[in-house]
C-alpha cells in the first residue's frame, strides 16, 4: 500500500522542482492522477520523485510492472515505508529474500485459516452489532476498525483483550489515515507507528523468550521463528514488522466496510439480494467495492538496468509506475467504470489483470497482495451483517475526497435506529 503526500521527503525539494517532474501532481492529484496522465495509453514516459519514470496501466501494463526485470528495493519512498510497512517490509525485497518472507504469510494465510478467520469475525460482528443498539448513532468506520482488530488479533495468536486491544486497533487505523498525509495527520501517524512497533517487538520478544506461547500456525508464532536467507532468526524488528503486515491490511479493511455501508444505502435492490442470502450476489458486491473503491492510486516499481518499458526507455534505478486506480476504472475493460454495478461481476470470470486494488502478478511467485482472501472474507461478513441489519442512515456526507489518500465517505458512515433483534430474518434496513 503506497501513496503519495510526502513522498518528496526522500529526494528533496529541488528535485521535485526538476523541470517535468509530476510528483507534485500527483499529490494534488490523487487517483485520478495515473488515467490522467495515461489517457488510455499503456505507458507513457514521466519524472517522479526526480527520476525518470513510466506510468503504465491496463492489463498490459499489470504484467509488465511484474516482469522480473523490475525490482521493489528502493522503489518506496522511505517516509511512506517506514511509517506504513516498517523496516525489512517484505514490500521492498527481491529474488530469494521476497520468496522466503512471501511463504511465511502464505503458511499463515490459508484457505482454512481465512475460514476460520471468517467464522472469528461473524462471532465479533453478531456481538457488536447486539451493542449497537443501546447507543443513539453508530460510526460504522470506527466499529469496523474495532470489530476487524477483535477478531484478527487473536487469529494471529496475539494475547490481547480489553482497552489495550481497542488502542492497538485505534493506533493501527491512525498510521493507515495518515501515512499519505502531510502536517498533523502524518504526525500522528509517525507517532502511532511507533507505539505500535514496539509493542510488536515486545511479543516476538516475549515468544522467543516462551513468555507468551501463540498457537502453531498463527502468525505471531510464524513471525518469532521466522529466518533469513542465511538461516538466522529474523532481527526483532523485522520480524514485528512481519507480524504487523499480517494484521494491519485487515485494519484496512474498514475502509472497503465504510464504502460497503454507502452503497447499501445508495443500491436498495443488492441490499434486498443479499439479506435475503444471495451469496452469488455478495460476492460480486464485495468485489465491486474493491474495484470502484480501491485503497492506493498507484504502486511502485524500480528497473533492474535500462530498459525498454511498453515503449518507454527507462533508465537503470528509474521508476515504473503503476497506475491502479486507472486501471480499475478503465472504461475498456469496465464500462462506465464510476457506476456501482456488482452485474460485472457476474458475466463470467474477470481477468485478475484489470482489477488489481491489491496489487496484481501472482501470489505464490510475485507480489500480489497474499492477503487478498481475508480482505474478501472480512468484507463480506461486514457487508451481509449491514445488509441484514435494520438501521437508518441519517442525512450525512457520504462523497468522499480523491485527492485524499486513503480516502472514505466524509461522515465515515453514520447508522442510527440500529434493532439487531429484529434484523436477524433478514429484513433490510432502512433509509
Amino acid at each position: 500500500m503506497h501513496a503519495p503526500h510526502t513522498e518528496f521527503v526522500e529526494v528533496g525539494l529541488d528535485r521535485i522542482g526538476d523541470r517535468g517532474d509530476r510528483t507534485l501532481d500527483l499529490v494534488r492529484t490523487g487517483y485520478p492522477w495515473g488515467a490522467r496522465m495515461r489517457n488510455g495509453a499503456a505507458a507513457v514516459p514521466s519524472r517522479v520523485l526526480g527520476r525518470r519514470a513510466a506510468v503504465v496501466g491496463g492489463p498490459e501494463g499489470v504484467r509488465r510492472f511484474y516482469d522480473p526485470r523490475l525490482r521493489r528495493r528502493g522503489a518506496f519512498p522511505l517516509p511512506i515505508k517506514l511509517v506504513l510497512f516498517g523496516p525489512g517490509t517484505v514490500h521492498g525485497l527481491d529474488d530469494a529474500e521476497h520468496h522466503l518472507r512471501k511463504a511465511l504469510f502464505l503458511g499463515v494465510i490459508t484457505p482454512e485459516t481465512v475460514a476460520a478467520l471468517g467464522e472469528r469475525a461473524e462471532r465479533e460482528r453478531t456481538s457488536a452489532t447486539a451493542d449497537w443498539a443501546h447507543g443513539d448513532r453508530v460510526v460504522l468506520f470506527d466499529e469496523a476498525v474495532q470489530v476487524i482488530a477483535r477478531s484478527v488479533l487473536p487469529w494471529a495468536g496475539v494475547p490481547i483483550s480489553g482497552e489495550e486491544l481497542s488502542r492497538r486497533a485505534a493506533q493501527m487505523a491512525t498510521v493507515l489515515h495518515g501515512f499519505a498525509a502531510h502536517g498533523p495527520a502524518y504526525a500522528r501517524a509517525v507517532r502511532a507507528r511507533l507505539q505500535v512497533g514496539r509493542w510488536a517487538r515486545g511479543l516476538i520478544r516475549g515468544t522467543r523468550a516462551g513468555r507468551i506461547q501463540p498457537p502453531p500456525g498463527t502468525a505471531l508464532h510464524a513471525a518469532a521463528a521466522a529466518r533469513d536467507t542465511k538461516g538466522d532468526l529474523l532481527p526483532e524488528r523485522v520480524a514485528a514488522t512481519s507480524l504487523l503486515n499480517v494484521v494491519r491490511p485487515a485494519v484496512a479493511v474498514a475502509w472497503f466496510v465504510a464504502f460497503a455501508g454507502k452503497a447499501l444505502h445508495e443500491h436498495a435492490d443488492w441490499r434486498e439480494r443479499i439479506a435475503a442470502g444471495d451469496d452469488a450476489a455478495l460476492d460480486a458486491f464485495v468485489q465491486e467495492v474493491r474495484r470502484l473503491y480501491p485503497f492506493v492510486p498507484v504502486l511502485a516499481a524500480r528497473a533492474r538496468k535500462g530498459q525498454d518499458v511498453l515503449g518507454v526507455h527507462v533508465p537503470r534505478g528509474g521508476l515504473v509506475v503503476l497506475d491502479v486506480h486507472g486501471t480499475d476504472h478503465d472504461p475498456v475493460h469496465w464500462p462506465d467504470p464510476d457506476r456501482f454495478d456488482p452485474n460485472r461481476f457476474l458475466q463470467g470470470a474477470v481477468d485478475p489483470d484489470t482489477l488489481v486494488p491489491q496489487g496484481g502478478g501472482d501470489v505464490a511467485n510475485g507480489h500480489r497482495c497474499p492477503g487478498e482472501g481475508v480482505t474478501l472474507t472480512l468484507l463480506a461478513v461486514a457487508t451481509r451483517a449491514l445488509a441484514r441489519l435494520p438501521h437508518t442512515l441519517p442525512p450525512q456526507d457520504l462523497g468522499y475526497d480523491l485527492t485524499r489518500i486513503p480516502t472514505r465517505p466524509r461522515s465515515s458512515v453514520v447508522l442510527t435506529d440500529v434493532r439487531p433483534d429484529a434484523g436477524t430474518g433478514g429484513s433490510p434496513p432502512t433509509r
